[in-house]
């Protein structure tokens, strides 16, 4: 019941921040939107990843700006981003499952089929890993939100 109650304030959350744009973390105090931003000023998918430094992302990580969503900077960010992987479903499952816990995330819950799924908790964020198998590489999402008390 737990689990269903947090999904369902993720849901709230990223609907009232789906107003924000990732642009801000990357232009802080810019008005500019992405699609303004010269090439020469656009941030490499190196430079995006760098400011969510307290999660590990897989190699051969691609973002998709468009469609994720985040709020904050440093390790009081919450929101969802989107990404793409060259590693197959299973590799990106093994490699969070190694790497998180580094960053301090702790593992809460795991599940495994068609759709793969990590729950992990620090401090008070919740974060949850949703991995689709594709022919190659992976679609994955990952949803960080403050935890409910």
């Amino acid at each position: 019941m737990s689990f269903f109650r947090t999904f369902f304030i993720f849901i709230i959350v990223f609907t009232l921040a789906s107003c924000a744009e990732i642009s801000s973390l990357t232009n802080p105090g810019s008005s500019t939107s992405v699609s303004e931003v010269s090439e020469a000023n656009e941030p490499t998918q190196e430079d995006v990843l760098n400011q969510f430094s307290d999660v590990a992302f897989p190699p051969e990580t691609f973002l998709d700006l468009t469609k994720s969503v985040v709020v904050g900077s440093d390790e009081n960010w919450f929101g969802q981003i989107y990404f793409n992987s060259g590693l197959d479903a299973n590799a990106v499952f093994n490699y969070f499952k190694e790497h998180m816990p580094d960053t301090g995330w702790f593992l809460i819950m795991e599940q495994q089929g068609n759709q793969i799924f990590l729950v992990y908790e620090k401090d008070l964020r919740t974060a949850i890993i949703s991995i689709s198998r594709k022919r190659s590489g992976a679609d994955t999402i990952l949803a960080v939100a403050p935890r409910a008390q």
